[in-house]
């Protein structure tokens, strides 16, 4: 872990550089790097507060933790596409359509940004199309283990032009939530325009705002997650690259997501699936202030209803562990002051974290093994909450009796 980390504090739009609006200061702590008692001393704090743009409506952090420190190895990344067997099978299914829509062929080349495990890679190799990874983390060891071949290093500008070189021009290319995450945002977008064919399609998958102000999904704003995308603000991106979104998916991942295809300027004829999903953000309110005035309201009024339920519990002698631990986690815990003396323990399946602490809060992480034997908690907190149709059975199956609280949007026992 390192103990220092550059920051840079922004006052323009990280699309369009207008002026933002503050909508929310959530406090401040560190980003998701599980700790040692022994790093507890060196754990820096940085600001989370939210920010709005009137005129492309990006919703985006005002302050920024550079890439280098957060997703390097030494950056303590952890997060591992294939531990979740539902986002697998999705890639899966990814995979399998895009092969089918854009009639790919043996030699065509698909390269995903930010290829963490190699999970949605290995999905398109299994249809027959070439592949390559680009991603800085230690993760794509395990990439290498299935021999998929990963570029070490952050995607950008010359990133996607050494690629054209080397290996040709990309039919598709691929960033599954990885595209709210670079700093490079411009030189980014200039490399995958140079990297993709005359025909090509950039397909990336982001949380939407709208879901996240509709479902009062604040702990989805971390250190790592730079901003959230409105259909709007990626328009705005694209064509001031000279490319165009051309159709958009609404799915159920993450809680809420837009999967986005964009590809070169009148390359593509543009779907009524945009118009649709344009017209739905702006009758919401989406692009209007008013609407995170009101986000910000209910997000403190959801911290006290939180903090009320978990306290009483303490209160009454039950004991709370918590469930699995995302990345989002870091925020719902630390904005909500959740520690040790309210949470006995948070459990995990990644080994990665087993045996460290939480960021900030400095909970225990253990195996989740514990849950199901005769020293089991009275509760679990459900960190991993957006997936709670999939993990909440997976619990009952294994033999966890305690009773479930799953926090947002309304805290509630499931």
């Amino acid at each position: 872990m390192k103990k220092t980390r550059k920051q840079e504090k922004i006052t323009k739009c990280q699309i369009c550089s207008s002026p933002i609006i503050e909508v929310l200061d959530l406090g401040k702590y560190p980003p998701c790097d599980f700790l040692t008692k022994k790093q507890f001393s060196q754990e820096i704090k940085y600001p989370i507060v939210i920010h709005f743009c009137p005129v492309c409506s990006l919703l985006q952090l005002g302050e920024l933790v550079s890439q280098e420190a957060l997703f390097t190895p030494k950056g303590g990344y952890h997060h591992i596409a294939e531990l979740s067997s539902s986002f697998k099978e999705h890639l899966r299914i990814l995979a399998r359509e895009t092969v089918k829509r854009f009639k790919l062929k043996p030699d065509d080349l698909v390269v995903e940004i930010g290829s963490n495990d190699g999970a949605l890679l290995e999905a398109f190799r299994d249809e027959g199309v070439k592949v390559l990874g680009v991603d800085p983390t230690d993760v794509i060891d395990i990439a290498a283990k299935k021999n998929l071949t990963t570029i070490s290093e952050f995607f950008t500008e010359e990133t996607g032009k050494r690629i054209v070189k080397e290996y040709g021009y990309a039919k598709v290319i691929a960033a599954l939530n990885t595209f709210a995450h670079v700093s490079n945002l411009s030189s980014v977008v200039k490399g995958i325009r140079h990297l993709l064919s005359p025909d090509g399609v950039f397909i990336s998958e982001n949380h939407h705002s709208l879901d996240l102000i509709n479902g009062l999904q604040y702990d989805f704003v971390y250190h790592e997650h730079l901003r959230e995308y409105s259909l709007k603000s990626l328009i705005h991106l694209f064509k001031m690259h000279d490319m165009e979104v051309f159709d958009v998916e609404h799915l159920s991942t993450h809680s809420g997501s837009i999967r986005v295809f964009a590809g070169k300027k009148g390359a593509h004829p543009v779907s009524k699936h945009v118009s649709d999903l344009l017209k739905k953000e702006k009758e919401f309110g989406l692009w209007e202030k008013s609407v995170y005035e009101n986000f910000a309201k209910k997000v403190r009024e959801h911290q006290k209803t939180f903090s009320k339920m978990l306290n009483n519990l303490v209160a009454d002698g039950k004991t709370i562990a918590g469930l699995t631990f995302p990345a989002r986690a870091v925020t719902l815990l630390n904005s909500n002051n959740i520690g040790p003396e309210t949470l006995c323990y948070i459990t995990e399946l990644s080994k990665i974290k087993i045996g460290k602490f939480s960021p900030g809060t400095h909970i225990s992480v253990v195996d989740q093994s514990i849950l199901f034997g005769k020293d089991a908690p009275d509760y679990g907190l459900l960190l991993s909450w957006h997936i709670a149709k999939e993990i909440i059975p997976r619990f009952r199956e294994k033999g966890f009796r305690g009773k479930i609280i799953v926090p947002l949007p309304t805290p509630r026992i499931a």
